[in-house]
């Protein structure tokens, strides 16, 4: 009969430990999550665009990139191309719509057309990439309302992401690098 409280004592505390150390892995899980930059951190890192180039704050999770006013197909693709790269490479936001090798913020501040639509922006995206993604987007207006931003923030892969062509890139620093898929029957 000791031995049978002993036992119960004993299993009791063990799952006490556990559910401390699952608790534990949650939070570290929740703070691994905060892949994105926040709206007011982008908006800080802009301000100090008069006196900085954007490249200057570009990071494994953050990205700048200028929206191609000829060719709306081609930011799209761009827009693919980076969904895939930020999800393999931990997750990650980029804010379309800037110049990113240009100092002042007069000049850095491009941003991109009024009638271009997030929910077919996201549509496109997760028809195009394998397994599909859907990015978040945020926007981000200046000068009374006459420049509009988007921020497109996307979440740590699980697996390896491609584009619907094959194509896998992964972000390594500043940068969108070829990532080689090592099937398993190779």
């Amino acid at each position: 009969m000791k031995l049978d409280y002993l036992f119960t004592l004993i299993i009791y505390n063990l799952k006490k430990i556990l559910i401390v150390f699952e608790l534990h892995k949650y939070i570290s899980f929740r703070e691994e999550m905060r892949f994105v930059k926040s709206i007011s951190e982008i908006e800080e890192i802009i301000r100090k665009l008069d006196h900085h180039i954007a490249d200057d704050f570009e990071a494994q999770d953050l990205d700048f990139k200028q929206w191609n006013t000829r060719c709306r197909e081609e930011n799209v693709q761009k827009m693919i191309r980076y969904t895939v790269c930020m999800a393999n490479g931990g997750g990650g936001s980029v804010v379309f719509g800037v110049a990113d090798n240009i100092q002042g913020i007069d000049n850095v501040l491009l941003g991109i057309p009024f009638d271009i639509d997030i929910h077919e922006l996201q549509k496109r995206i997760a028809e195009n990439t394998v397994p599909s993604l859907t990015p978040t987007f945020d926007e981000l207006f200046y000068k009374n309302h006459s420049i509009r931003l988007l921020i497109m923030n996307v979440s740590p892969g699980i697996g390896t992401y491609t584009t619907t062509d094959g194509t896998a890139v992964i972000r390594t620093g500043k940068e969108c690098l070829p990532y080689k898929i090592i099937k398993e029957d190779e």
